[in-house]
């Protein structure tokens, strides 16, 4: 598998907000799991079954009450990549953190790239943070999704 599958294979990921995507050829599987804001890729030689059905349906059903919490929420994702800062700077408070209100045109964070600072704007996005998903300091990229709010 190429540099370009994978690339290709990533951006997948990202344009349709999947948490693990698993590709399997006749010698090789690729399984791509993000973790934290990053992407983990693990590659291993085809040497044994793939795992049952049972052990899929009851992972995705562990999976299932999560997703639901989040249903309908609105997300406010990144227009730019480089670097996200929750708080103006270090000693302020966070932006917005869980529970916060947002109205139209508030500053959620900044983004900072190529040496400047760009203010994030929660546009035509009113209501309650209900999950800051990015960590301060973390690097995004373009459509990383930054807060979800319902």
């Amino acid at each position: 598998m190429d540099v370009k599958t994978i690339r290709e294979l990533t951006r997948l990921m990202r344009d349709y907000e999947l948490v693990e995507l698993e590709v399997e050829s006749e010698d090789l599987r690729v399984r791509l799991s993000k973790a934290a804001g990053a992407a983990v890729m693990q590659a291993a030689p085809m040497v044994a079954a793939p795992a049952a059905p049972a052990a899929a349906a009851a992972s995705a059903a562990e999976a299932a009450p999560a997703a639901d919490e989040f249903a309908g929420c609105t997300k406010i994702t990144s227009p730019i990549p480089g670097t996200v800062y929750l708080k103006p700077n270090p000693e302020s408070d966070s932006f917005c953190t869980v529970g916060s209100q947002v109205k139209d045109g508030d500053v959620v964070c900044l983004i900072e790239a190529m040496k400047v600072f760009n203010e994030i704007k929660s546009e035509g996005v009113a209501g309650t943070v209900k999950k800051v998903c990015v960590e301060d300091g973390q690097a995004v990229e373009y459509g990383t999704v930054l807060y979800l709010v319902g």
